[in-house]
């Protein structure tokens, strides 16, 4: 092998591995952005009832939107952590090395579902 494929060989091998890291940052963003969208729709059926919710008339369908709302966040959370998932295992079956540890995704999005839950549970029995 000529000095010259050396050189192009362990540029490629760079290369690659700054692709890994690219995918596995991506990766994190794209969880973290499913995560805000999910809160986002918790928050948006919490405000609708808190705002919206003290009408006589139209409480049911208000609170019947708000529950909407926080089951969407809560589909949302689990679709999130799938998709990250099954990116990461997919990572791993390459034999790439990833840093954060799969339990974070589990406590995280079980948080946010425990979490949407509870609120469930206070716009029902509030």
């Amino acid at each position: 092998m000529s000095m010259e494929d050396k050189k192009l060989h362990e540029l490629a091998n760079e290369r690659t591995d700054l692709a890994i890291q690219r995918t596995i940052l991506a990766n994190s963003r794209t969880f973290s952005a499913w995560i805000r969208t999910g809160l986002s729709s918790v928050l948006a059926g919490l405000a609708i009832v808190s705002f919206i919710g003290d009408n006589e008339i139209f409480h049911g369908y208000v609170l019947s939107i708000g529950i909407l709302f926080v089951l969407t966040g809560i589909a949302v959370y689990i679709m999130a952590s799938v998709s990250y998932k099954k990116s990461f295992d997919k990572l791993r079956k390459e034999g790439e090395r990833i840093d954060t540890p799969l339990v974070f995704l589990i406590v995280i999005t079980t948080g946010m579902i425990l979490t949407a839950v509870l609120i469930m549970g206070l716009l029902i029995f509030s």
